[in-house]
């Protein structure tokens, strides 16, 4: 009987050392954690330099603040730590092959986040200068379809187009495009479009400037943000109200607003700032609402008119799109 009771305590031993081996292994998952909030109507500090992160020629003031948010990547995880983050809504484990795909490095992956944060920036300084009406000029970019890089793309069919949305319904067809060709008006005819590389940029008379040097950050999530930040900027009113709000989406230049990811850490890194309005894509309001505070109010927002629109709306007292 004690050979068999020292045989039980063995093994009791073995199965104990080996779970804690399991457990202490890595697994091929990150964490995605909240991650701080930046005030793009507010300034950082460098170096004992400040850096007003939005300003322009003239500025009108905020008594609120525009906060993008962010996620924090944990990369060496165990499965015990992974069982652990499963359990709480603060934290998402994701496949470690959709954040860091294989074949790629770590300096792969900063280049392409660096490069995603400054067409953030570009993308929301058009989509803002858009929406407050600027004009704007259709270039093409290299020789595609029949025209020629630096060609000013004008009319088509003989129809006035003055940004990339006009030109939608032309995607897919053959049309008469009439460009300004070295100082010259030209009708290119047989043009498709959809196969043409194509960018538009407004006039900017507000001197905008984003200046980020001070802030760690990289991806694309932060468009939406910048671009309110700049219609608050440089008009008159005050789009917060006084209050702190954070958001989150990519944007185009036309001002349509995509998803992203880590949305749950990102409104708990917000509700963590003290914001009392989150705005959301629409296509991440599901996973949006799982984990809202009941305080918080989740705006759901397809384009940058919509989010305008919707702050509008809530400085009103009226009622707004939720998720």
């Amino acid at each position: 009987m004690r050979r068999r009771g020292i045989t039980v305590l063995l093994g009791a031993v073995l199965v104990a050392l080996l779970t804690w081996q399991a457990l202490s292994m890595d697994v091929a998952y990150v964490v995605f954690s909240p991650g701080p909030t930046e005030d793009v109507l507010g300034a950082e500090e460098v170096e004992g330099v400040e850096h007003q992160i939005i300003s322009a020629d003239t500025e009108y003031p905020s008594d609120g603040e525009l906060r993008l948010t962010t996620v924090r990547v944990k990369q060496s995880v165990t499965l015990a730590q992974a069982l652990r983050y499963w359990l709480s809504n603060e934290y998402a484990i994701i496949p470690r092959d959709l954040v860091y795909p294989p074949g790629e490095s770590e300096e792969d992956i900063a280049e392409e986040q660096e490069a995603d944060w400054a067409e953030s920036q570009s993308n929301a300084e058009q989509a803002a200068l858009g929406y407050l009406g600027e004009p704007a000029t259709i270039e093409v970019l290299s020789d595609s379809a029949g025209l020629v890089a630096g060609d000013v793309v004008t009319a088509v069919n003989g129809t006035a187009v003055t940004s990339l949305q006009d030109l939608a319904d032309y995607a897919d067809s053959e049309t008469t495009v009439t460009v300004t060709r070295a100082g010259a008006v030209t009708d290119v005819p047989g043009v498709v479009l959809g196969d043409a590389d194509l960018q538009s940029t407004h006039d900017d008379p507000y001197g905008i400037d984003i200046d980020t040097e001070a802030l760690d950050i990289g991806g694309p999530s932060a468009g939406l943000i910048f671009a309110l930040g700049i219609v608050d900027r440089v008009t008159e009113g005050d789009l917060t109200d006084g209050r702190i709000i954070a958001g989150t989406g990519e944007i185009d230049p036309e001002g349509t607003v995509g998803p992203i990811g880590g949305i749950q850490q990102k409104i708990t890194g917000s509700a963590d700032a003290g914001a009392e309005v989150f705005l959301a894509p629409a296509a991440n309001c599901s996973d949006a609402v799982t984990v809202a505070p009941d305080d918080m109010t989740i705006v759901r927002v397809e384009t940058l008119e919509d989010a305008v629109s919707a702050l509008e709306s809530l400085a009103a007292g009226g009622e707004v799109t939720t998720c």
